[in-house]
């Protein structure tokens, strides 16, 4: 083999060994950044330093390329300290204070060579939280309102903003029982408790001091929250919606912290609904509705229209009506997930009747596929505040709702839930199954349309025997 070929050979054996040791070398990199360490050190930042020129000793975390101190509460010279025997001479109590601080070492770093395997998938700070709750008997702070931001910005991610908003709504209750306690004035409305800032939410700076720790909350606090809401609220049901509420967060938190799992303050207080007492719609309602002399393209107009269309569409809920986009209406049917159970999988494909497909025609005006059927909610509102648009639109709709009862001559109150009502009961009036009514206003089972609509149905059964009974008794 000619020199030169020797050479080039040479030099690629060369450029192998070469890389070779560099991969070796991004290995053990590699695995000591995944590795956490431990040390007992002094933190020497100024800051740290007192007067009398003594350090806090810290033990000091380092993983993942970043380090973070727990102080061990002793302040000491460095001439006090042995780094390299770990003793501590020259203060009362040094040889006690010496073990401890062994002891502590020694059983974190056990500790963490026998939990390597999971410690290596940390964050630098949940290993701290978690050396600090098991070998400093330290428990970070974990209050409602910072929790409840974290739980409330996953639901908005998951574009759950009904939901966020109704638990945040039970938040101001807590804080405004909080003031009330406080002496301070629990009446003035509170708009929001959270900012916005890097994409997430956080706890605005006036609510700070009316914050509580989760731990705090018991039982007996928990009960005079109940007791405060029950005399401010005019409906029975806002106190257990409030409470369930509060006890999403919590149970969210017991999931998310070790030290709270056992925390279930709220187990032991009752949370149910009190049943619903509807007042629906007659068929010679409904009627007398639809032959009243309106003007067209007026809010009163517009109102029967969206309260007509609700009912040809099982009941349909408000919110779910307003937030239709032309894409969702094809081939004659209206194809959507109901809004307050989507994740659930609630999807409904409803054929549109003569009346319905009228309705819809007087709104079409060349909208785009995106955008909504309906001129109810406008077209640029952003989606965190489509829950908190539609409420206000809800209040128009019960105004004008009102006003169309009383050129009715119904002596009844029409509001959006009314027409959900109607549905059912003439449905159930009708003899069908319950279970297919159940299925229409997409409820999770019968139970919960029997909880709802139980009182009905069991009036209808009796009815229909009591007259039985007394017709073959006068024969």
């Amino acid at each position: 083999m000619p020199h030169y070929q020797c050479f080039l050979l040479y030099l690629s054996k060369l450029k192998t060994i070469k890389n070779q040791k560099k991969h070796a070398k991004s290995t053990q990199l590699n695995f000591h950044n995944i590795m956490a360490t431990i040390k007992i050190t002094f933190d020497k930042r100024d800051n740290s330093r007192s007067k009398d020129n003594k350090l806090p000793l810290v033990l000091r975390i380092g993983h993942a390329r970043k380090t973070r101190d727990i102080p061990f509460k002793l302040h000491l010279k460095e001439s006090q300290y042995n780094i390299s025997t770990g003793k501590i001479t020259g203060i009362l109590n040094a040889t006690r204070h010496t073990k401890r601080i062994r002891k502590i070492y020694s059983e974190v770093d056990l500790w963490m060579d026998e939990h390597k395997g999971e410690i290596r998938h940390w964050e630098i700070k949940k290993l701290k939280s978690e050396i600090e709750r098991i070998f400093f008997n330290k428990s970070p702070s974990h209050s409602i309102l910072h929790h409840g931001a974290r739980y409330l910005n996953r639901l908005r991610l998951e574009n759950r903003f009904s939901t966020a908003s109704t638990y945040e709504d039970a938040l101001k209750a807590l804080i405004k029982f909080r003031k009330s306690l406080n002496n301070q004035d629990d009446t003035a409305s509170i708009k929001t408790l959270f900012k916005t800032e890097d994409k997430k939410l956080k706890v605005l700076e006036k609510f700070n001091d009316l914050d509580m720790e989760i731990k705090a909350m018991d039982y007996s606090f928990l009960k005079d929250f109940k007791a405060y809401m029950s005399n401010r609220y005019k409906s029975k049901n806002t106190p257990a919606l409030h409470l369930r509420s509060l006890q999403a967060i919590m149970n969210d938190a017991g999931k998310t912290y070790y030290e709270l799992k056992d925390h279930k303050p709220l187990s032991g207080i009752k949370k149910q609904s009190h049943e619903n007492a509807p007042a629906p719609l007659s068929f010679e309602d409904i009627s007398a509705i639809r032959k009243l002399k309106l003007k067209a393209r007026t809010p009163i107009w517009d109102t029967r229209n969206f309260l007509l269309f609700m009912f040809n569409n099982m009941g349909m809920n408000h919110y779910d009506m307003a937030t239709i986009k032309r894409s969702q209406f094809e081939d004659n049917r209206i194809k959507y997930y109901r809004k307050k159970t989507h994740y659930q999988g609630d999807y409904f494909s409803v054929l549109q009747n003569d009346e319905a497909l009228r309705i819809i025609g007087y709104y079409f005006n060349g909208q785009n596929e995106d955008e909504y059927l309906f001129p109810i909610i406008p077209k640029d509102t952003l989606p965190e505040n489509l829950h908190k648009v539609n409420n206000g639109k809800v209040k128009i709709f019960n105004r004008y709702a009102k006003r169309i009862a009383a050129l009715a001559g119904i002596d009844k109150k029409i509001t959006t839930y009314t027409i959900r009502d109607t549905w059912t009961n003439i449905g159930l009036d009708l003899g069908i199954d319950i279970r297919k009514i159940s299925s229409g206003l997409g409820h999770s089972s019968v139970q919960v349309t029997e909880k709802h609509y139980g009182k009905n149905v069991s009036q209808k059964v009796l009815d229909e025997i009591n007259a039985i009974i007394t017709q073959e008794h006068r024969s």
